[in-house]
């Protein structure tokens, strides 16, 4: 069986905060040491537009199991970004959960939970019409 790990390396050569942090975490089963197995594949959407989309929705993970979303701004400018959020497209005023902003060459990898509801679609909004890159990929058992 393969597994999926994810390796996250950073250093900060600020004098005052310096610090150096190199971690690997293997995607694992809830409440298992087996490995996650499975992947949506790697998706990507290029949007013009300034409006809500839902890129993972329920369907695509597995309902109350362990479930990694992969998420990345491929643009280089700064200045442009993608607002992500939980079930920003279609929810009643006031159940849209914010998670935060990808400016460009941002990447998340974030635990999220499958459900019936659409209360937990990830959502993206770009910050202009101007065309945007995105990629993601949802690691599943």
């Amino acid at each position: 069986m393969a597994t999926i790990n994810a390796t996250i390396s950073v250093s900060s050569d600020i004098m005052s905060y310096s610090t150096s942090i190199n971690k690997t975490m293997t995607m694992t089963k809830a409440d298992t040491c087996n490995g996650l197995e499975e992947t949506s594949g790697l998706n990507s959407k290029k949007f013009n537009a300034v409006t809500a989309v839902v890129i993972v929705s329920n369907t695509e993970g597995t309902a109350t199991k362990a479930n990694k979303v992969y998420i990345r701004n491929t643009g280089s400018d700064k200045a442009e970004n993608f607002y992500v959020s939980l079930n920003a497209s279609g929810s009643a005023a006031g159940t849209t959960e914010s998670i935060g902003k990808l400016y460009g060459g941002d990447w998340m990898l974030i635990p999220w939970v499958a459900t019936a509801a659409t209360t937990h679609d990830i959502c993206v909004v770009p910050s202009t019409a101007e065309p945007m890159s995105l990629e993601w990929m949802v690691f599943s058992e």
